[in-house]
């Protein structure tokens, strides 16, 4: 079914492709600022929240970490295949969110552009984007993203456990010790950049998409 005439489609993609341009300056902004200093999110972090290494909430930590990055992939990739299932014949729109789902992912690489250095115990390297919640975020809005356009019926339940899974992604690394509270919201600022901007590239998603 296509959607009502009262659906103003250039507004709309003029709008998300606004908010993702604006995601994308905040992002390269608060990269520049924390790149040689802690903000005072950060600080306030490291004054409050200590968890202990081999504390059950440590290894839990560990846990999620790694489970919450996996988790967002199996959906993302349930959601492609039900999507595809479908609407077969739109392949292409599914190679354009393969596409979106690399520059997500690749975001993390711009670590050796901010170059900012992490944590204390940190293995050597740098932090700003956080490369997990760059992965879990690269799933989780790319999957968002194919439930808005082809399976809008799953729309709220992949936004809650996409979601839910990178909030847990986010404070895990926080907790481990592996990353400042600013380098994983730079990194959801990112992905939801790359994520808004190339939907609203594509007009026809938002003509065709069923109901």
């Amino acid at each position: 079914m296509r959607r009502s005439v009262h659906f103003d489609i250039r507004r709309f993609r003029a709008v998300i492709g606004f908010v993702g341009g604006g995601c994308a300056l905040v992002f390269i902004l608060l990269g520049v600022l924390v790149r040689n200093g802690l903000s005072p999110a950060d600080r306030w972090v490291i004054d409050h929240v200590v968890v202990l290494p081999g504390s059950p909430l440590h290894q839990a930590a560990l846990v999620l970490s790694t489970v919450t990055v996996l988790s967002c992939a199996a959906v993302l990739v349930a959601v492609a295949l039900r999507a595809w299932w479908r609407r077969p014949r739109r392949g292409a729109d599914l190679l354009w969110c393969l596409a979106l789902l690399l520059c997500c992912g690749l975001l993390a690489a711009l670590q050796f552009v901010f170059r900012r250095p992490g944590p204390p115990g940190q293995p050597e390297g740098f932090s700003y984007p956080s490369g997990h919640a760059s992965v879990a975020g690269a799933f989780a809005v790319v999957a968002v993203l194919i439930a808005a356009v082809f399976v809008r019926k799953w729309l709220l339940v992949v936004v809650a456990v996409q979601g839910g899974a990178l909030l847990l992604t986010m404070a895990a690394r926080v907790a481990l010790t592996e990353h400042y509270v600013t380098d994983v919201l730079g990194a959801v600022l990112g992905i939801c950049a790359v994520g808004l901007l190339g939907a609203a590239a594509v007009k026809r998603w938002w003509v065709d998409s069923p109901a």
